[in-house]
């Protein structure tokens, strides 16, 4: 098992290194350019359509909110599921899952190893984003008068951590109950999307607000508040629970599939039988 843990880890470092290299550049372009925007903004920051995405840009510390917190895990969303969906599904279409389960190793160790193996490269991705990130926000208040400490932004950034792994565990979760990668993928990204906009419309028309509790975007603060008042210990709960509810639900059906490729749930236990 950690042999099959070390590959895991080796064969994702070089994905770890663009996706950090990317979201560093992601948010330290979007914070050099507000000082020199700001006053153009104010015109758009009442707009319907900035708030359907998410965005406030009344203020800096909103701007960054909305902008980097919301923005750089949603990006990072695309690893979570393109990682998450291959890694079960994608191997049994290519043929090497089936091969990797003949070896002496039970499916629980097999399936727990590649999971550690994705949460550890996805935490080394926000870890390295968040000080890069950081990095940038100190070089711009050398000059700007912002309010944001970069250890605020760090661990700001460093809460969005909890939503990338409940996220890859539903990719896991998909990925061992559907047929093949494309359906699972596709699931994922669905319900990415409409997570992501639920949540933002239900706060904006009250009869609906009872369905942003289904979006996982509404355990993640995105608003200037996260920086004075921190992230909430319950969301940061409510998303770890999801990601140990999901983890054990793919468990359980990689543990009783048959590695077949293209055979839907109710199609494996006939060709069990």
């Amino acid at each position: 098992m950690i042999n099959l843990f070390k590959h895991e880890i080796k064969s994702r470092w070089i994905a770890v290194l663009c996706w950090s290299v990317g979201l560093i550049f992601f948010g330290a372009f979007y914070i050099s350019i507000f000082p020199g925007l700001f006053e153009q903004l104010q015109s758009l920051k009442d707009l319907t359509i900035y708030k359907i995405v998410g965005m406030y840009l009344g203020s800096m510390e909103g701007y960054i909110a909305s902008v980097i917190l919301a923005y750089i895990p949603l990006l990072l969303s695309i690893y979570c599921i393109t990682a998450s969906t291959s890694t079960l599904a994608g191997e049994e279409e290519s043929g090497t899952l089936e091969l990797l389960v003949a070896m002496p190793l039970s499916r629980v160790q097999i399936f727990s190893a590649k999971a550690a193996a994705l949460s550890i490269a996805v935490s080394l991705i926000m870890v390295l984003t968040s000080v890069g990130n950081s990095a940038a926000l100190s070089i711009i208040k050398i000059n700007s008068s912002i309010n944001i400490s970069p250890f605020d932004l760090f661990a700001a950034l460093m809460s969005s951590l909890p939503l990338a792994l409940g996220l890859i565990m539903i990719g896991l979760f998909l990925g061992a109950l559907l047929p093949n990668r494309r359906n699972s993928a596709a699931v994922v990204t669905i319900f990415l999307i409409t997570s992501f906009f639920i949540k933002n419309i239900a706060e904006m028309v009250q009869s609906l607000e009872p369905i942003k509790y289904f979006s996982l975007f509404n355990y993640y603060n995105t608003t200037a508040t996260i920086f004075t008042q921190g992230p909430r210990l319950s969301d940061i709960a409510i998303l770890l629970g999801v990601a140990a509810v999901f983890f054990i639900l793919a468990l359980i059906c990689f543990n009783k599939r048959n590695i077949t490729v293209g055979a839907w749930s109710w199609q494996r236990g006939k060709m069990r039988n």
